[in-house]
């Protein structure tokens, strides 16, 4: 005290009643701080008030310090009045202190722990939200989490929640909550002066003394519609982990702007599931419609066109709630299905955050995805080969792969801006109809994209393009039967669409004239069209193209492609072709040919794969596969027509191909003095099996990993140096009617990086998957197996594996293997914490799923086996299943069977902890 007052010597009755003052002062701080520090140590937690004094104390005794300083410095009578003046100020500042200073109490018992579960009990809304809202307000009680994010695109809810979870927090988990808007362009002092004034503080958040006055222990900043990374040193908050007591929560429309501010947890906001989006529609009306059928459907029709968004959902509710006539609703549903309701709020929002996008990249590929219809699952691989084709990303990297890496790269960067979803289809994406009708604007503004679809209706429909020029046009279910204004708006287009159209020959010859197109696609559409685009005069017309996709189309003669002396991409993909065309070998430029299940090619002339030097890129699979041995290619006759050979495919520049698809019907057919791969990098879908051996699959996923597919004697194909590189750098396994896999399976070197094993139909010597390799790591990164139809399976493996083994196993589907009396030994079921989905039926031996046998003296008997993750389990079809885990069971003179009991049942995690007997000693999730 002496060091902070002692100073104050002079005689002026003001200085000397201040120095009075501020020892009462610092007396009563110091007894406060005693209450303080002794509630702390009880666990009480201390009144946000009480904090606040206390570092308000702090700042004035720091501030009478540097007055000190000043009247020592200025000793000459000159400045005593102006001194004397100050110190009637300050002292009168130190009493209003001593006046607040006076508190009942300082602290109060903390809130108990288990607070959290009941946080949310009585809160009403669509089950999706609730879930999300859990999830972030554990976040919020997690004492290592300073920083929580909310994310999603425009109108789900985000505002909403942060609100719903502010009412829910604040004087229980929180003593203070500050919400803050932040504006796409941020005021840091702005956003300073709110927090101060929310927090009811006169402080100053640039200073260190301003900064501690809101170190409360717990306080909750909100900063809501968050556009860019903030700097929370600049504003001043006291965040991160040495500053426990103050939290963040954000909403952001760029989860990526959430990762770069440092937030520990992000929880992504879902779209309303078409459930939830009713329930929501009818609440807000008031009322259910059930009583009025109709009206009830259009409501439905309505709900559904507002794409799970709240904002919509309840905007058009509010907006028809005061009128119940079914015209008047039948017209508002007709106005949304054509986008003549504009969603301003939403188009201000989606138009920002494509502005907001870092380089032309991004914004390109956005754009290209508003070429396909509302709802369409958008194959990534077009986007390659349009942007490609139309130089955004081809100009910058020297392989279509490099090129297919980056769009994918561009794809997740969309996603986490909320532009794009994911779509239940492998290698797609797709865009929500509100951001496709906003990105149609753009596109017309910013790309000069003209674009029309759900026009099927149309027999007759002319386009009059005023007078700006095109460069991207795309018909989606047209139907166009007149000529066109020749030259008149496309002289400039570089890419064209036509998918489910007809175009007539005097519209689409006068469409070409003039066009320097780059990008041409068809896609399911008529011959017509076809057959005007493949004339002779396609070499003038098309003269610039670079991309040419011709799926799903009813082919002709096409052998005027090969006039395409620039094309680089070329696909018939699922269309009708069945010869390829001599003509193809004269496209020295082309770096990826595409003809992807088409089922009727059954004609490839020798000599045309091997003149296309600069290939890349081949696609084939369910297509062509009557390769021709290479002997008899020698020896043919003069005119006698020659298939194409793999030697063809093998001749191709190793430096070139980093991609290849095809089907192989005997592997006997591969030459025994070349090599299919010569390189690692290369990434190759390969089937060497009879035609249909497999079950047709779902559609390619040109980002397929490297996958190959077996049947046949594996004592005969691992003879094949080909076959045995493949298996080393394949990550899915697909094995079918094979016998002797035992062979294979025992060599875990080639095995190292698999992801996927799946195993059918095997009739002879697969004993077990692996065995004799104790003390060794067998499939490391495995993440699916399946076992289905292998008549002598014993055992997935015999001896104990290293911990890792199958560490990363997600899913396990064992079928039909009727010699198999357990599912995996327990030092395998140890290493499955990764494991989510555990299916087994149809196996009449097994007696139980985890088993000790032959490890009986290893294993601790009292130890449990822990599936954290598992949410899936099917049993069925196994009446002799004793049990889950014998192991450490109570004895019983008759054991019980259970499959009475699990017969075609489906059991989900939480259900599991009731089921006593059957799972003893098994951990499951919860």
């Amino acid at each position: 005290m002496g060091t902070q007052s002692g100073c104050l010597t002079y005689c002026d009755p003001n200085i000397e009643d201040l120095k009075d003052e501020l020892t009462k002062l610092i007396v009563k701080r110091d007894a406060l701080q005693r209450l303080v520090n002794e509630a702390e140590r009880e666990g009480e937690v201390i009144n946000y008030d009480v904090l606040i004094w206390l570092r308000t104390v702090d700042v004035m005794i720091g501030k009478v310090s540097r007055f000190e300083d000043e009247v020592n410095r200025r000793r000459r009578c000159l400045y005593w009045l102006s001194l004397s003046r100050q110190a009637q100020k300050i002292k009168q500042h130190v009493v209003h202190l001593l006046e607040e200073g006076k508190f009942q109490n300082v602290a109060h018992p903390a809130a108990p722990q288990t607070i959290l579960p009941t946080l949310t009990a009585g809160v009403r809304g669509p089950k999706s939200r609730i879930t999300v809202m859990n999830h972030v307000l554990e976040a919020l009680k997690n004492e290592k989490i300073t920083m929580v994010g909310i994310c999603g695109m425009g109108g789900v809810g985000k505002t909403l929640m942060a609100e719903e979870i502010i009412k829910i927090v604040q004087g229980k988990l929180f003593d203070a909550v500050v919400m803050i808007v932040v504006s796409p362009n941020p005021n840091i002092r702005k956003i300073q002066a709110e927090i101060a004034d929310k927090l009811g503080l006169t402080i100053d958040l640039e200073t260190e003394k301003g900064r501690e006055l809101i170190l409360c222990e717990r306080i909750l900043i909100v900063l809501d519609d968050v556009w860019s990374v903030l700097d929370f040193e600049a504003i001043g908050l006291p965040f991160g982990p040495s500053h426990k007591g103050c939290k963040v929560l954000v909403t952001s429309s760029n989860l990526d702007v959430c990762y770069e501010m440092g937030s520990q947890k992000n929880f992504t906001l879902p779209m309303l599931t078409a459930e939830e989006a009713w329930e929501l529609f009818q609440e807000t009306i008031g009322e259910p419609l059930d009583a009025d059928p109709d009206l009830c459907d259009i409501a439905k029709a309505l709900t559904n066109e507002c794409g799970g968004l709240p904002y919509s959902v309840v905007t058009i509710a509010k907006a028809l709630q005061n009128n119940k006539s079914k015209y008047e609703w039948a017209n508002a549903l007709q106005q949304l299905k054509a986008h003549e309701i504009p969603p301003q709020a939403y188009y201000s929002s989606i138009k920002l955050c494509y502005e907001r996008l870092e380089n032309d990249e991004l914004k390109s590929c956005f754009l290209l995805c508003c070429l396909f219809p509302q709802g369409y699952d958008i194959p990534i691989d077009y986007l390659v080969r349009y942007a490609w084709g139309q130089g955004i990303i081809s100009d910058r990297f020297d392989s279509v792969e490099a090129a297919r890496m980056r769009v994918h790269f561009l794809v997740v960067k969309l996603k986490r801006r909320f532009l794009l979803l994911d779509s239940s289809k492998e290698g797609c994406t797709k865009m929500h109809g509100v951001v496709h009708g906003v990105a149609i604007s753009i596109a017309s503004q910013d790309m000069d994209v003209f674009m029309v679809q759900d026009q099927a209706g149309y027999r007759s429909w002319q386009i009059n393009p005023p007078c700006k020029q095109y460069t991207t046009v795309s018909l989606n279910d047209v139907h166009i039967d007149e000529p066109i204004v020749t030259g008149l708006g496309y002289q400039e287009l570089k890419l064209l669409q036509l998918k489910n159209s007809e175009v007539s020959e005097s519209a689409l010859e006068s469409m070409l004239k003039g066009m320097k197109l780059q990008v041409l696609s068809f896609i399911h559409t008529g011959s017509t069209s076809i057959r005007v685009l493949l004339r002779q005069s396609i070499r003038v017309l098309l003269r610039h193209l670079r991309t040419l996709s011709l799926d799903d189309c009813t082919l002709g003669d096409i052998s005027s492609v090969g006039k395409l002396e620039n094309l680089e991409i070329l696909s018939f993909a699922r269309s009708n072709i069945k010869v390829l065309p001599r003509e193809v070998a004269d496209l020295q430029q082309l770096r990826l040919l595409d003809t992807t299940d088409c089922s009727y090619l059954k004609e490839i002339p020798h000599g045309i794969l091997s003149r296309l030097s600069n290939l890349e890129e081949l696609y084939m699979t369910r297509s062509f596969n009557k390769w021709e041995p290479a002997e008899e290619v020698d020896q043919s006759k003069e005119g006698e027509i020659r298939m194409a050979s793999l030697a063809e495919v093998m001749s191709l520049p190793s430096k070139n191909l980093t991609v290849l698809a095809i089907d192989i019907p005997d592997f006997k057919l591969l030459p025994e003095d070349e090599v299919l791969l010569e390189k690692e990098t290369t990434r190759f879908h390969i089937s060497i099996c009879k035609p249909n051996t497999f079950p047709m699959p779902q559609p390619l996923d040109y980002g397929f990993k490297n996958t190959v597919k077996l049947a046949g004697d594996a004592k005969e194909f691992m003879q094949n140096g080909d076959i045995r590189f493949l298996l080393k750098y394949s990550r899915a396994l697909y094995f079918r009617e094979t016998k002797n896999l035992n062979c294979v399976l025992n060599d875990q070197v080639s095995f190292e990086g698999l992801e996927a094993l799946s195993i059918q139909n095997s009739k002879h010597g697969t004993e077990s998957l692996i065995s004799d390799r104790t003390g060794e790591t067998a499939f490391l990164q495995l993440k699916s197996l399946e076992l289905n139809g292998i008549s002598d399976l014993l055992a997935i493996c015999h001896g104990q594996l290293q911990n890792q083994s199958f560490g990363n196993l997600i899913s396990l589907q064992i079928s039909c293997c009727s010699e198999l009396r357990y599912a995996f030994p327990v030092s395998i079921a140890r290493n499955l914490v990764q494991l989510q989905s555990l299916v087994v039926y149809l196996c009449d031996k097994m007696q139980e799923i985890v088993s000790n046998e032959g490890m009986e003296d290893e294993i601790d008997a009292s130890s449990k086996v822990a599936f954290p993750n598992l949410t899936e389990l099917n049993l069925s079809g196994v009446s002799n299943l004793v049990s889950f885990y014998i192991a450490n069971q109570p004895c019983s003179s008759k054991p019980e069977r259970l499959g009475r009991q699990i017969k075609e049942m489906k059991l989900a995690g939480p259900l599991l902890r009731n089921q006593k007997y059957y799972f003893h000693q098994i951990a499951f999730p919860g």
